[in-house]
């Protein structure tokens, strides 16, 4: 009879999994390397999908080969590049207009297990204080932790993890206060209550202040050991990353738009603290530096306005969607 009841209760559960709407979002450019792996991967799911491709007019084959071997996806194409949260900012509005109840967000260079999304689903259900849910993201080569995904799993970020994963004591969800967007599994509420990515970000750096909102919201972020993904990421350097003039004034971008400070506070500590790094770079004739850090900081003020605009945006509901 205890074996019966449980047998029923497993049923009832994957019924009840099987009934939610997933939208899977995946924008795409110039992707003909991973496209097959990744969407062929989603048409393997255990559970039903509506998978949604936001082109970002690819010039290589990539939006033609999603029409002709993909014809489950819908594909839509945009005329222009207009970056990776303007485009998934369409897909969260499609997604709501036909009442998902969840989306998730996955990398042209990526690919889920059949089971990945089926079990996410199951972990968001039973934590609804979480509004992301990421899985493992596993390198091509299936012998290691993805480079970027292993640093955010360190003590520091996600106490407990790695310490559990060595005494074979995982749980099955764990708290950590970023992980990027590859994969993300995002529950309805955290949409409707956080919105879509903010504009300002053009290129790297919207799951950073995306997460920031999140929080924000008193929503959780979570990874989960129970379901992974295959994510063949391209790894910088820090030296490439902290010569890149852009990446940098990124950065300014996201300790600036933290929503859970006082603006009044980080725009004093950022300036106070940039200055001081400049007469550091000053005195000890690091020209080079110098030169490259005052343009970051010129034009990381020339967008204190901006942001505080943003800043203001992000407190509302359904901010970045119409």
């Amino acid at each position: 009879m205890m074996q019966a009841l449980g047998t029923n209760l497993y049923q009832e559960k994957i019924k009840d999994t099987m009934s939610k709407k997933v939208y899977v979002i995946i924008v795409t450019y110039n992707g003909m390397k991973w496209i097959d792996k990744c969407f062929s991967s989603l048409r393997n799911s255990s559970i039903p999908l509506h998978v949604l491709a936001i082109d970002n007019n690819s010039i290589d084959e990539t939006a033609k080969y999603i029409k002709e071997k993909f014809t489950d996806v819908y594909l839509i194409e945009m005329v222009e590049n207009v970056g990776f949260g303007k485009a998934n900012n369409i897909g969260f509005t499609r997604a709501l207009e036909d009442k998902a109840d969840y989306v998730f967000l996955l990398n042209q260079d990526a690919w889920v297990e059949c089971d990945s999304i089926e079990q996410l689903v199951n972990i968001a259900e039973k934590n609804i204080d979480y509004g992301v849910i990421s899985p493992i993201h596993i390198s091509p080569n299936n012998t290691s932790l993805e480079w970027h995904f292993s640093t955010f799993i360190s003590a520091d970020k996600c106490p407990d993890f790695v310490s559990d994963m060595y005494f074979n004591k995982k749980k099955e969800i764990y708290s950590l206060p970023f992980v990027n967007a590859a994969a993300w599994l995002i529950s309805k509420e955290c949409i409707l209550k956080v919105g879509g990515f903010d504009p300002l970000f053009p290129h790297y750096g919207e799951d950073d202040d995306y997460c920031n909102r999140v929080l924000y919201k008193n929503f959780k972020i979570g990874v989960t050991p129970n379901a992974t993904i295959t994510h063949d990421a391209f790894v910088k350097t820090w030296n490439e990353i902290k010569s890149n003039e852009q990446r940098q004034f990124i950065f300014s971008l996201i300790e600036l738009k933290n929503m859970n400070a006082s603006y009044k506070y980080l725009k004093f500590n950022f300036i106070k603290t940039r200055i001081e790094n400049l007469f550091s770079l000053l005195f000890t004739k690091r020209w080079k530096e110098f030169i490259f850090m005052s343009k970051v900081l010129f034009n990381s003020i020339t967008y204190f306005s901006k942001i505080g605009k943003a800043r203001k945006i992000a407190k509302e509901d359904l901010s970045y969607l119409k």
